[in-house]
């Protein structure tokens, strides 16, 4: 969770018959639905799969699971007031580490997946996976890598003592949102039993929602009196709340996201921190999809560091909003006349999509009958 609470705050979430939030409205929609057959195969498929064997991306799906599992077993625990080890959570962590690849279906997953979504777990767990991944851009050692993972995976675990109800509730008052605020000391007082061997992660729990400037919580902490663990991962915690919907709003668009974070985080976070984020999720992100210039919309399959305004991208839609059936890309670096107008969501390739699909069905009908 995340102070966020003035950004975006439209849309509401529907309670599901097991007592958790569900998404309704744009955030609930998925492109498997979609009439028409599903984006991103074909050739950009087949590239992906020969950098990424299907062996590893499996293997990385199942660290995901693992991650989750741990997680909502370290919340049990404290709920239950038992303890719980942090050795399965470094193995787990190690080997997220140790089986990187260019194309990271781990992190893409953190980054799009909302289908298993689970509000008190899946956050932290994205956070971790985001934090190794900026940890690397920045050069961190092996090592620091798996620890700043571990305070991601931990860094909230102080939600385990939020009761339920206010977990998945729309609109809190000012009370109940200071409950929320307490959860940094929780996490200290949690993780206060590791202290010994790892002093960071009480002193990263209680320090994530500090910001350089002072006008951070709960004590206020300017620059390096911040843990700089916990600067990064209080950096990624924002974007992995803004990309993902809450019960008081609707998720928003990468582009939009990083906007936002550049525009009120230059006073509140290190600039290397930002460029780090900058250049690790890239304003558009693989998988993410835009509109060009001339009207059409494309995926985006590849990033350039160097050009993050300008990957390579599959066309989906003409300029004509007409569903392109041939495989086409377009690496913009090497048109310089095309360039990205705005980010494009998934209701509105869904509406496309519908859209094309009547009116097919109509010609169809029409043809029958001359």
């Amino acid at each position: 969770m995340v102070e966020f609470s003035k950004i975006m705050k439209r849309g509401k979430r529907a309670r599901s018959s097991g007592g958790k939030e569900v998404a309704v409205g744009a955030g609930s929609l998925k492109l498997s639905k979609l009439p028409a057959r599903r984006i991103g195969q074909g050739e950009s498929g087949r590239e992906e799969a020969t950098q990424d064997s299907q062996a590893t991306i499996e293997k990385r799906s199942v660290l995901f699971t693992q991650a989750n599992d741990y997680l909502r077993m370290a919340f049990d625990s404290v709920k239950q007031d038992k303890l719980f080890s942090l050795e399965p959570g470094f193995k787990i962590l190690e080997k997220i580490v140790d089986t990187r690849t260019p194309i990271d279906a781990l992190f893409l997953r953190a980054i799009h997946d909302e289908e298993a979504y689970d509000l008190m777990i899946s956050p932290s767990v994205n956070v971790a996976i985001y934090a190794i991944k900026m940890a690397g851009n920045l050069g961190f050692s092996k090592t620091r890598q798996v620890g700043i993972g571990m305070v991601g995976l931990m860094h909230d675990i102080g939600m385990a003592k939020i009761p339920a109800e206010l977990v998945y509730k729309q609109d809190l008052t000012d009370e109940e949102f200071s409950i929320f605020k307490e959860r940094p000391r929780y996490g200290y007082d949690i993780l206060q039993v590791f202290n010994d061997d790892y002093p960071y992660l009480p002193e990263c729990a209680l320090q994530i929602h500090e910001r350089i400037d002072g006008s951070g919580y709960p004590h206020g902490l300017q620059a390096d009196e911040i843990n700089e663990y916990a600067q990064i991962i209080g950096l990624v915690d924002i974007y992995e709340a803004l990309i993902h919907s809450r019960p008081q709003r609707e998720k928003i668009l990468h582009f939009y996201a990083v906007k936002e974070i550049i525009k009120t985080g230059k006073d509140k976070f290190q600039q290397r921190f930002l460029k780090a984020l900058l250049n690790t999720f890239s304003i558009f992100p693989l998988n993410s999809y835009v509109r060009l210039n001339s009207d059409a919309i494309g995926r985006v399959i590849q990033t350039y560091p160097d050009q993050p305004m300008r990957p390579k991208i599959q066309i989906i839609y003409d300029s004509q909003n007409k569903r392109v059936l041939t495989e086409r890309y377009i690496s913009l670096p090497e048109h310089s006349l095309l360039y990205i107008v705005d980010s494009v969501s998934e209701q509105e390739l869904i509406d496309l999509s519908e859209a094309s699909y009547l009116v097919t069905k109509a010609g169809q009908k029409n043809t029958r009958y001359n």
